[in-house]
């Protein structure tokens, strides 16, 4: 029962978000809708998460936990940092390197444009949703929901990664969808090792934070 429930959740939420991105086509993308749509998704994501899971990964926080994400995140970001150049080397031997420069622009144009706009409420909004957002609504549905589901079905190996390979999809990145799928694959091993989604959750938002730190100082 609390599979059917779980799965019913799992479909319900990915049929809502991409009823939301057909919707997103009609409707002028301001900065202000841009981030609505994304706040939208992070939202559908927690609440599928939520409701949909067994919970059993849903322990209470402590400093062991707190300090397991950190240091994981901050090595999951290095982690993305190297094979990020890696992905942008081989895509500028074979596509130039104008080409590999303007597909990291466009992977990172959205959330830029949101974090540095010059309306206050936007840039605010743009970066909660980064740093708490994201990490908390990606890793409840994500690691937390669909993992644990195919997890009971095929196993841990095959349940890391295609959770990690849906999660990386939903990004429709370029050169940043194998970084982002590696990154899937840890913090699914991280909420597999720790069983807690404080651990996959906490690594996230380290990541994030670095990232975002990183692509302010690039401005």
């Amino acid at each position: 029962m609390e599979n059917s429930r779980g799965w019913l959740c799992f479909f319900l939420v990915m049929a809502l978000v991409f009823a939301t991105g057909a919707a997103a086509w009609f409707i002028k993308p301001t900065e202000g809708v841009r981030l609505a749509l994304l706040a939208w998704q992070q939202l559908l994501f927690v609440a599928g998460g939520l409701l949909g899971s067994k919970g059993e990964h849903l322990k209470p926080a402590n400093l062991k936990t707190a300090m397991q994400g950190l240091v994981s995140g901050v090595g999951l970001y290095l982690v993305n940092v190297l094979v990020g150049a890696l992905a942008f080397a081989v895509a500028a031997q074979f596509l130039g390197s104008e080409t590999a420069r303007r597909f990291v622009l466009e992977d990172r144009a959205t959330v830029q444009m949101l974090v540095t706009s010059k309306k206050p409420f936007i840039a605010l909004g743009a970066t909660l949703l980064v740093l708490v957002g994201a990490p908390l609504g990606e890793e409840l549905f994500f690691r937390g929901l669909l993992m644990e589901l195919l997890r009971e079905r095929m196993g841990v190996k095959r349940a890391v990664f295609l959770a990690a390979l849906l999660f990386a999809l939903l990004h429709f990145y370029t050169l940043q969808f194998v970084p982002v799928l590696i990154s899937g694959m840890v913090l699914g091993l991280l909420l597999i090792r720790s069983g807690s989604i404080l651990v996959p959750i906490t690594a996230h938002f380290t990541v994030n934070a670095l990232g975002l730190l990183a692509l302010l100082a690039s401005l």
